[in-house]
C-alpha cells in the first residue's frame, strides 16, 4: 500500500485566452490504508485531481509523492502510470465484450507476463471474494450491472495494487444495487487496508466508503473532514447542499432568537449574533406534531402544511409559518399529512447551521469560541 502526499498541486487548462484552474493549489496527505473521498459538483476538479494522482495528467505546478517517492513534478511525469502500482475503476467499466469474465480479470496479469498457473489461482481467488465464480465463463452482455461492476473491480484488484482510484464507480448502477456495491467496496478496502481515493458527486458514495472526505469547489478543498462532520458541520452553504438535502431560509437573529417569521422562532446557538442570516436545517431534523414537546426537539411555532408527497420511503412535506407563506421548509415524515392542516413545528436546534452573507458557517465559529 502507499500514502499519497500532494503539495501545492495545480492543473491549469488554457483554451485560447481563457484559463481554467481545474486544480488550484491543493496540499493534502492521504495516509497509507485510508479511504479518502472527493465530493463536489461537476466541473470543479474532482476527476482532474484523480487523473493527476494516476499520472494521466501533467501538473502545471506542484508535486505528488507515493510514500517518499516523487511521481509527478511541475510540467512532468516522473513515474509513468503503469509503474505506480495503481488500479482504476471508472464510471464506464470498459469490459472487453469479446472476453469472458475470467479473461477480463486475467487481462492485466497476462500483460504483466505472470505465469499461467499463478494467473488461474489469482483469478479464481478474486472471483470467489467478489461472488463471480459462477459467471467466470460468461461474457459481459450476459451479466447484470452489478456483476459487470464487480468484474471491473476484480480486474483492478487482481494486480494487488498499492492504490485504488475510483471515479463515479456506482453511477451506472440501479438504485437497488448501489447499496450492496458500496458495502462490497467498503468491505474490501477495510479488509485489505488498501489506500483508496473515490470521486463522486453523490454524497452517499462518499459517506458510505470514505473515512475522510474533501469537498472540492473551484479546484480547492473547501473542507476536509470526516463524512459526519461535513454533513453536520459544513464549512459553508455550498458544502451543506452538496452533503445532502437541506432547508436554507432567510432569517433574522435578534435577542438570542432566530426568527423564521414573526411567530416562528428558535434559540440562537450564539447569543451574540444579531442581524440577517440564512438558516440551514436538514429535513430529518425537523418534525410536525400535534404536541409541543418531543425528546431532543424545540417547539418553534405553528405551521401550515402545503404539500405532502411520498418519495423514496418518506413523505416529503412542505410547510410554511401560518403568518408567512413565503417561507418554506421541507420536513421528512413517516406518514401522509393533510395539506391545509396546521401543525406544531419542532426543530432539533443543536443541528441548526447559520450562514452569513458570504455563505460561511457562523455556527462553527460559535462552537469554536465556546469550546
Amino acid at each position: 500500500m502507499a500514502s499519497v502526499r500532494v503539495e501545492n498541486l495545480k492543473k491549469i487548462f488554457r483554451r485560447g485566452k481563457i484559463e481554467v484552474r481545474a486544480v488550484d493549489g491543493i496540499t493534502i496527505t492521504i495516509p497509507d490504508g485510508q479511504a479518502f473521498g472527493v465530493l463536489g459538483p461537476s466541473g470543479h476538479g474532482k476527476t482532474t485531481f484523480l487523473r493527476l494522482i494516476a499520472g494521466l495528467e501533467v501538473p502545471t505546478d506542484g508535486t505528488i509523492y507515493f510514500d517518499d517517492e516523487l511521481v509527478s513534478a511541475p510540467g512532468r511525469i516522473v513515474v509513468e502510470p503503469e509503474h505506480r502500482g495503481i488500479a482504476m475503476v471508472f464510471q464506464l467499466w470498459a469490459l472487453y465484450p469479446n472476453m469472458t469474465v475470467y479473461d477480463n480479470i486475467a487481462f492485466p496479469l497476462r500483460n504483466a507476463k505472470v505465469p499461467k498457473s499463478e494467473i488461474d489461482k489469482k483469478v479464481k481467488e478474486i472471483a470467489e471474494e467478489l461472488g463471480l465464480t459462477k459467471v467466470l465463463n460468461h461474457y459481459p452482455r450476459e451479466l447484470s450491472g452489478g456483476q459487470m461492476q464487480r468484474t471491473a473491480i476484480a480486474r483492478a484488484l487482481v494486480k494487488n495494487p498499492r492504490l485504488l482510484l475510483m471515479d463515479e464507480p456506482f453511477s451506472n448502477l440501479d438504485a437497488a444495487v448501489r447499496d450492496s456495491a458500496r458495502a462490497l467496496v467498503r468491505k474490501i478496502q477495510r479488509e485489505r487496508k488498501l489506500t483508496t481515493i473515490i470521486v463522486s458527486h453523490d454524497p452517499a458514495d462518499i459517506f458510505s466508503i470514505a473515512e475522510v472526505a474533501g469537498v472540492i469547489i473551484n479546484g480547492k478543498f473547501a473542507q476536509v473532514s470526516s463524512p459526519t462532520d461535513i454533513y453536520d458541520n459544513p464549512a459553508n452553504e455550498v458544502v451543506a447542499k452538496l452533503g445532502g438535502d437541506i432547508n436554507i431560509v432567510n432569517v433574522t437573529v435578534s435577542g438570542g432568537f432566530i426568527y423564521l417569521s414573526s411567530s416562528v422562532k428558535v434559540p440562537s446557538p450564539n447569543p451574540k449574533l444579531e442581524g440577517k442570516y440564512r438558516l440551514g436545517v436538514r429535513p430529518e431534523d425537523v418534525m410536525l406534531s400535534d404536541s409541543t414537546d418531543a425528546p431532543g426537539m424545540t417547539f418553534a411555532g405553528k405551521v401550515k402544511v402545503k404539500v405532502s408527497s411520498y418519495v423514496a420511503g418518506v413523505f416529503r412535506t412542505v410547510v410554511s409559518p401560518i403568518d408567512d407563506d413565503s417561507v418554506e421548509l421541507m420536513v421528512n415524515m413517516g406518514g401522509y399529512v393533510e395539506p391545509g392542516s396546521e401543525k406544531n413545528l419542532l426543530i432539533r436546534t443543536q443541528k441548526i447551521k447559520l450562514f452569513d452573507e458570504n455563505g460561511e458557517n457562523v455556527t462553527l465559529s460559535a462552537l469554536k469560541t465556546n469550546s
